[in-house]
């Protein structure tokens, strides 16, 4: 019976996704879904590539980033690149807790973007969602 009881004990639940906190700010979009709101299993929100700040720096492709969080300029979102102009991408800070996602969600929408997506693909996958957000300066 011990013996048993401390295999039971034992037993975790590995399939949980990990959360993480990061810093980071707007560089670019997803050329697919451009300033769409797309919906995530954690809700609604834009799909930003987003450069995190720190020790272990990324670029990650995240959704679910607060619709009314940052006002960016519709323009771009119109331009060739999937990238936003240089001088503009540290305007948009925020300090987040995300986990990797397995929806998705980049795919579920028709591509019209001019550029060769390969590029991109690099960043794309895996994609992350944003659980928690908040602008800083």
């Amino acid at each position: 019976m011990v013996f048993h009881l401390s295999i039971l004990g034992a037993c975790r639940d590995y399939d949980e996704t990990p959360v993480f906190q990061a810093e980071g700010y707007l560089i670019g979009h997803h050329p697919c879904l451009r300033d769409a709101t797309v919906m995530t299993s954690k809700g609604e929100g834009k799909g930003y590539l987003v450069a995190t700040i720190g020790a272990n720096s990324d670029t990650l492709m995240l959704f679910g980033v607060p619709t009314d969080m940052f006002d960016v300029p519709l323009e771009w979102h119109s331009s060739l690149s999937y990238f936003f102009p240089a001088a503009g991408r540290g305007m948009f800070k925020m300090r987040f807790s995300y986990q990797k996602s397995q929806e998705n969600i980049g795919l579920q929408y028709p591509c019209n973007a001019f550029l060769p997506l390969y590029h991109l693909l690099r960043y794309a996958d895996p994609e992350y969602i944003v659980l928690k957000a908040a602008k800083i300066n």
